[in-house]
């Protein structure tokens, strides 16, 4: 008689040296794959926002864009990762530069979830820079290819989410409408700035002055701009900003060169150089002709000081004529003229004064704000925490690696500056 013959379970062997190392590099030196099992919910993120070619942007809008994430990153008690190479749980893209893609597959490889910011799109790109007309589509391509790496598309504006919803962009993640912001505690009206002001220009103190910020591009109505001080010679105009000559076109650089003596160009301001000029101002003048949301226009308006600004779609939607800002619409020959007549209305005090609505109006974005918003987003996208190494965190070798700040208290702590 047969007999049915029983296995025996022989135990396994216990892994050798080489495989636990093995193991503890891939899950603690490297960044781990797995969710954290030894966290709770709560724990602080490691929010990855790279340097990388990063820099190069550092002096425009998605410059104060991203340096207003780490700030508000930081208020909501996580930790702001720079080094690709160290261990982060979501990664923050911000730059239309060659190393995002590259990013993004990074975290894929280690199944992090990615955020990519959809600060341009094809119309603001126009009018830029020599040839950005034609390049255009192109760019187009380009950027729509960045944003459809995201697990999630943010933008700053319900406008721009309607224009990267279009078909042509062929973003099928979610995208999310979070505002830029404006650190309000840091921009605020100032009245003594005033007198300041005009000091460090070298003008007397009754001096009327007008001011613009941004890089000297067509798109940003520099041409119209100067233009408008020509029409204005008793008024000083004052831009602040610069771009690289070799990025300037034909007519910009005609615009400067032939610019009236009451056109000034002192280029590129630290913060509270900025906010001085602000609260100093008896106007801003913003006659861009595209923007996805504008950051310097909601740092005007957090600082007081009244606004005329083209009607473009966002504007006329977002901070209607009359409500929060003065608006000249157009861009015909015309427009200079008509923008010249409304800016004398306003700095004689004959245009109502909404510069009160304005301040409240970049409350509601301020970065205490935003940081709620984000939070959300993060729950929405299913970040998490993952395994923090052996050791504690390993920052990212700089600043903005250190300690997360505190989280704002109830007396309403102020965050750091925001630009």
């Amino acid at each position: 008689m047969l007999m049915r013959s029983r296995a025996v379970r022989r135990p396994r062997p216990a892994p050798d040296p080489l495989r636990r190392w093995a193991d503890r590099l891939v899950h603690t030196v490297l960044p781990g794959r797995h969710p954290r099992r030894d966290v709770r919910g709560d724990e602080p993120l490691r929010v990855l926002m790279p340097r990388g070619l990063a820099r190069a942007a550092h002096q425009s809008g998605i410059g104060a864009a991203m340096r207003h994430q780490e700030t508000v990153v930081r208020s909501l008690g996580h930790v702001v990762v720079t080094n690709p190479l160290r261990p982060f749980d979501v990664v923050h893209l911000n730059t239309p530069f060659p190393d995002t893609p590259l990013l993004a597959r990074w975290a894929r490889l280690w199944r992090r979830p990615v955020l990519v910011w959809a600060h341009s799109t094809e119309d603001d790109f126009r009018d830029s820079f020599p040839g950005s007309n034609a390049l255009a589509p192109t760019f187009r391509r380009w950027i729509a290819h960045l944003y459809r790496q995201g697990d999630a598309v943010i933008t700053p504006s319900d406008y721009s989410k309607a224009l990267v919803s279009a078909p042509k962009y062929g973003i099928t993640r979610p995208i999310h409408v979070l505002s830029n912001g404006v650190d309000t505690t840091f921009f605020r009206p100032d009245p003594s700035a005033r007198g300041r002001l005009r000091e460090s220009l070298g003008l007397t103190p009754d001096a009327q002055v007008v001011i613009s910020v941004g890089m000297q591009l067509v798109r940003k109505g520099i041409l119209d701009w100067v233009e408008v001080a020509r029409r204005l010679p008793e008024v000083t105009f004052v831009w602040y900003g610069r771009t690289d000559e070799r990025l300037l076109t034909a007519e910009v650089e005609r615009a400067l060169a032939t610019a009236p003596s009451n056109a000034i160009f002192p280029g590129y301001l630290r913060a509270d150089q900025l906010r001085e000029a602000y609260c100093g101002a008896d106007a801003f003048c913003f006659l861009t002709k595209e923007e996805t949301e504008g950051i310097v226009l909601w740092e005007a308006l957090a600082c007081g000081v009244p606004a005329l600004v083209r009607g473009i779609e966002l504007y006329r939607d977002r901070m209607p004529d009359g409500v929060l800002t003065h608006q000249v619409d157009g861009d015909d020959p015309g427009f200079a003229a008509r923008a010249a007549s409304r800016l004398e209305d306003l700095l004689a005090g004959r245009l109502t004064d909404l510069t009160g609505a304005g301040r409240r109006a970049a409350e509601e974005v301020d970065l205490r704000q935003v940081a709620q918003r984000l939070r959300y987003i993060y729950l929405l996208t299913g970040v998490q925490p993952h395994r923090r190494p052996r050791g504690g965190l390993r920052g990212g070798g700089s600043a903005a690696t250190a300690p997360a700040l505190r989280r704002p208290d109830a007396a309403g702590a102020p965050l750091a500056a925001g630009r």
